[in-house]
């Protein structure tokens, strides 16, 4: 009888145990799932954030030579940012050799428009 109650008491405290461990795992994956969405947070703003300032050198759509400098150094810090897609394609077409015309101002300031930065065309 003693026999049989230290095993069942033995197979408790084992059960106990494993629950234990588990209910430590649960509790750790939620925390890293909390960090991870956080860490996501943070660099979708990033992105906005460089996206943003991207949009912000073309939204009166008169660019100085100052102003290409900054768009550049700003498209350079949105790809470091992983922001992708046609703002950027617009924006390298627009600093590529030659300088840029008013139909390429146009096209990143529509571009912007569709990605949320602005509207096309606005003064």
């Amino acid at each position: 009888m003693i026999t049989t109650r230290r095993s069942v008491m033995t197979i408790l405290a084992g059960a106990g145990f494993a629950l234990a461990l588990t209910g430590c795992s649960a509790v750790g994956d939620v925390a890293s799932a909390a960090g991870e969405g956080a860490s996501s947070a943070a660099a979708g703003a990033a992105r906005d954030a460089a996206l943003s300032q991207v949009c912000g050198y073309v939204s009166d759509g008169q660019l100085s030579d100052a102003d290409l400098q900054q768009l550049r150094a700003a498209v350079r810090a949105a790809e470091a940012a992983g922001v992708e897609g046609d703002v950027i394609t617009r924006a390298d077409t627009l600093l590529g050799d030659g300088g840029p015309d008013e139909g390429q101002v146009e096209q990143l300031q529509q571009a912007c428009a569709q990605a949320g930065q602005g509207e096309p065309g606005s003064s």
